[in-house]
């Protein structure tokens, strides 16, 4: 067994680590969270108050909104001093969205009852919602209450217009969070919205595209495929799909392989990375996986996938398996040695309009009691800011480099206690962690949005067990969700 317990039985995000750490299934997903108890653990003390800038036009708040100024990178990578971390709303919710609008308000969705402060905004009648907050995360502008649960969201630059996946369908809110532009029912799983208004939707193994007014331009059905995220860039009028598929042949059978795919918006298939047939994958029989895949704020296409092992299709060129990846390797933590079949992550870019790999890195948490045995991480966030430094995010068994060293807000946190939330920042050529920190404290959890933008950088989470870092400022609930601001970088 990979992963290590301590000192409390397992929690919903430790089983699902546990089931990971075995090797991939068919198909096979993600436990899901069951409700949780209120925390009790105390407000942080040490965080310096965020200098702020006046944003050039006012946002979807009723007040002035400020832009935090960027801030230096970090000292250390395990130190961070975030400008708010709180819960949001009661237990039993999660936050499962967040992303920075074009005025530096901090948009986050997902399953919020109870949150406290602020004006509510009713679209709709039911548990899901959409939170604004001021680009230090510390005061709530409006909670916006739509008929489903959100499941993601993402805001349209320069627009500001958010596209929102829920369980009843996806539809496109104004930027003031006033109104809804356009909706169309169904559930769906994952949105995307390009900077030209293109919305694309995944609903199971169907990808739906739209045009700024909610006219369907082409419907994408990938029967066979395990379809994980989409993407979309106006500038090339592409639209990128992201999973895995579940196939067998040569020596890996069965094996699940990872596939991105870049469609026109008639339909067409442009490019594809990964996805070879079985029998060319030669021994590379670990499982893989396409998780997530987004457009960072730099232009590139940026992809964060799992594998069950370090034998996989990452090693190789996303367009030709017989050549070996750009990947860089720094330390341990950055190579796949040692892995047996635990999963663990890999983060990639490519250039959106022509499928080109340009670089990619391993990120493995390892257990230093057992010879630095790799350990289980997977990933749920990828995105990049305006300089290419990416942003990543997900759950991690014992345990990232560093974790006894971590220290947000000036107070080193409690050890690890069963499923870390993890965010890591590289910089823009994969050589250097600039911040590598978690925000569980004691608790569980998992990292399900980052976002970054300017002087904001964002992660919303959701809680398994209560036990996170609280920072500065008003606490916007009392577990289920979580939201953690900090300074972007200049």
């Amino acid at each position: 067994m990979r992963t290590v317990t301590r000192r409390r039985g397992l929690t919903p995000t430790l089983v699902a680590l546990l089931l990971v750490a075995a090797g991939c299934g068919a198909d096979r997903e993600r436990a899901p969270a069951g409700p949780t108890a209120a925390g009790t653990d105390r407000p942080a003390t040490g965080a310096a108050s965020p200098s702020v800038r006046p944003s050039a036009r006012a946002g979807a708040g009723a007040a002035p909104v400020t832009c935090p100024e960027p801030a230096a990178t970090p000292a250390s990578s395990s130190r961070l001093d975030p400008t708010a971390g709180t819960y949001l709303g009661r237990p039993g919710g999660a936050a499962t969205g967040v992303d920075v609008t074009p005025t530096c308000e901090i948009v986050v969705g997902g399953r919020f009852t109870g949150v406290p402060g602020g004006p509510t905004t009713t679209l709709g009648k039911g548990a899901g919602a959409v939170l604004l907050l001021d680009g230090t995360g510390r005061r709530l502008l409006r909670t916006v209450r739509l008929a489903g649960a959100v499941a993601d969201l993402e805001v349209r630059r320069p627009g500001g217009e958010v596209a929102v996946a829920t369980d009843r369908g996806v539809l496109l809110l104004d930027p003031g969070a006033t109104r809804i532009r356009w909706q169309r029912g169904g559930a769906v799983d994952r949105v995307a919205v390009g900077a030209a208004g293109t919305v694309a939707a995944v609903a199971g193994t169907t990808v739906t595209v739209y045009d700024r007014g909610g006219a369907t331009l082409t419907r994408l059905r990938l029967a066979g495929r395990t379809v994980r995220d989409v993407a979309v860039d106006d500038r090339t009028g592409l639209v990128f799909v992201a999973g895995f598929r579940q196939t067998g042949g040569g020596r890996c059978d069965p094996v699940q392989i990872a596939w991105l795919h870049a469609y026109d918006r008639s339909g067409k298939l442009r490019w594809r990375g990964y996805d070879p047939p079985a029998d060319r994958l030669g021994d590379l029989c670990a499982d893989s996986r396409a998780d997530r895949v987004a457009m960072g704020r730099d232009g590139r296409l940026y992809l964060a996938g799992e594998t069950a092992g370090g034998n996989s299709l990452f090693t190789r060129s996303a367009a030709d398996v017989t050549r070996p990846a750009p990947n860089v390797a720094t330390d341990d933590f950055s190579r796949a040695s040692n892995t047996g079949n635990a999963h663990h992550t890999y983060l990639a870019r490519f250039d959106p309009a022509t499928g080109r790999q340009l670089a990619g890195q391993v990120v493995i948490s390892r257990i230093d009691s057992k010879g630095n045995r790799g350990n289980t991480i997977t990933p749920s966030a990828i995105t990049a800011d305006e300089s290419g430094r990416i942003y990543a995010g997900g759950v991690s068994a014992y345990q990232i480099a560093g974790r006894s060293r971590v220290t947000l807000g000036g107070r080193r946190l409690a050890p690890y206690a069963g499923g870390d939330a993890w965010v890591l920042v590289l910089s823009a050529d994969l050589r250097r962690r600039l911040s590598w920190v978690v925000f569980t404290d004691g608790g569980a959890g998992v990292v399900e949005g980052v976002a970054v933008s300017g002087g904001v950088a964002a992660a919303a989470a959701r809680v398994d067990e209560p036990g996170f870092w609280r920072g500065p400022g008003p606490s916007h609930g009392t577990g289920g969700g979580y939201l953690a601001a900090w300074p972007g970088l200049r």
